[in-house]
């Protein structure tokens, strides 16, 4: 390795240091009574055999209403934002936690680049 290399690798996993150790933090905002969250998480990671880096920034927004939450979210891959398809899609999802129980319900739907709606998942999640 030569010391271009050394320093790039050094730079990766500084960043990767800094990143895996930042929390993820979302703002709340208070709108007639309900809570509205807007905020971003970012995962960076490397994939050894293949040696792929992948970085995708994950902003997203919801809603808290009546028991419900509803949020709004997109993935972008931050490593290819000069190449022209850097919108995905959206992906929607309601969730409803059944009071006094670790079960949660939801739905979940996506969109393709153009906004056109996919296939629609329903599921239940138990925690334990």
């Amino acid at each position: 390795m030569n010391k271009k290399e050394i320093a790039v690798i050094t730079a990766w996993v500084g960043l990767a240091t800094i990143m895996a150790t930042t929390a993820t933090y979302a703002k709340d905002f208070s709108v007639a009574g309900q809570t509205l969250s807007v905020g971003a998480s970012s995962d960076l990671n490397y994939t050894t055999g293949v040696e792929d880096w992948e970085w995708e920034l994950t902003p997203s927004a919801g809603l808290t209403a009546m028991g419900l939450g509803f949020t709004m979210a997109t993935d972008i891959d931050m490593l290819t934002l000069d190449e022209e398809d850097i919108f995905q899609g959206l992906d929607f999802t309601v969730d409803y936690t059944v009071p006094s129980t670790n079960i949660s319900l939801y739905t979940e739907v996506s969109t393709d680049s153009d906004l056109e709606f996919g296939d629609v998942t329903v599921g239940a999640t138990v925690s334990f």
